[in-house]
């Protein structure tokens, strides 16, 4: 069985459920397990994102618009030589892949017709299905069902310390810092599962908002996690946030209480790993209750990161 996936919550998915040695292409965004790294890449974009910060990304998404597939490179020769079996994409997120449609014109193409699984989880009850789906379509459904179990028995014993709790503090999601994005999807029930409550957004999506409304919200903490950023790029970044003099009017920025978190491992992606960012989120909220200590790599004090900076030079 040849997998081709362009989707790296579904590498990730895959590897956990013993398919890693059928994946024969993938994406440049496709960096775990640290293993994945020596498969064929499939898909990778003309510009360098790297190299650009919050804002630049932002406007050139916007310019794009529509034809955001303009920016992707698909190495469709390699697929013709790889002949996959299944091609797994995504239609979720227009900014973070190729669209199906274009996925199926190429397959069309092929000599042997692979099949096309797309995955568009938008909560946590849809990323178990889309791992159950995946599993039994590609004949490890036993497998898809033990992480499921292993995914729900760690939210349950979570839920143990957080589901009784009355006085939740009010948490934001930071999905970008500028613009501001409040994140969606699974992440606020990832904030409601770690005892806290969020701003809501409309169709549940994360959603660009004014200062103004963040003020009205007066999170009493907030979790920095632009999508795909880890806590390197995002401190590389974060004068993007820091330079609105009126921070320090929210409480969360007043009281210490604001992280920068590793987005790319455990919070952008729809996938197991999500189960970690529960937990990170968890013990910062339920900090003497809560036992659990975080991947060095997880989280990331602002105010400490100042301090340093500052001590540092």
């Amino acid at each position: 069985m040849k997998i081709i996936s362009l989707v790296p919550s579904a590498t990730e998915i895959l590897c956990a459920i013993g398919l890693e040695d059928s994946i024969y292409g993938i994406t440049h965004e496709c960096i775990f397990p640290t293993t994945i790294k020596k498969k064929k890449i499939i898909l990778s974009t003309k510009i360098n994102f790297k190299e650009l910060n919050n804002i630049e990304i932002d406007t050139l998404i916007n310019k794009n618009g529509k034809n955001i597939d303009s920016i992707y490179i698909l190495d469709i020769d390699e697929i013709k030589k790889i002949q996959p079996d299944y091609i797994i994409t995504q239609d979720l997120c227009g900014a973070c892949s190729i669209t199906p449609k274009e996925i199926n014109e190429i397959a069309s193409n092929l000599k042997k017709k692979p099949q096309i699984i797309t995955m568009s989880p938008k909560s946590i009850e849809d990323i178990n299905q889309s791992i159950i789906d995946l599993s039994s379509k590609l004949g490890s459904p036993k497998k898809g069902i033990e992480l499921v179990s292993q995914i729900n028995t760690e939210i349950k014993d979570v839920l143990s310390y957080t589901k009784n709790t009355v006085d939740r503090p009010r948490v934001f999601c930071m999905d970008w810092m500028n613009p501001i994005f409040s994140a969606g999807h699974w992440i606020t029930e990832m904030v409601h599962i770690a005892g806290g409550q969020t701003m809501e957004t409309k169709n549940n999506a994360s959603i660009k908002i004014t200062f103004d409304e963040l003020l009205n919200f007066a999170p009493n903490y907030i979790f920095i996690m632009p999508c795909g950023y880890d806590i390197e790029r995002t401190t590389n970044e974060i004068n993007l946030l820091l330079e609105n003099p009126e921070l320090n009017k929210i409480p969360a920025f007043n009281m210490g209480q604001v992280y920068i978190v590793n987005a790319n491992e455990y919070f952008s992606k729809p996938s197991h790993r999500i189960v970690e960012g529960i937990k990170i989120m968890t013990k910062t909220i339920n900090r003497q209750s809560f036992k659990y200590e975080p991947h060095p790599d997880a989280i990331l004090n602002l105010q400490n990161y100042i301090h340093f900076e500052s001590f540092a030079g």
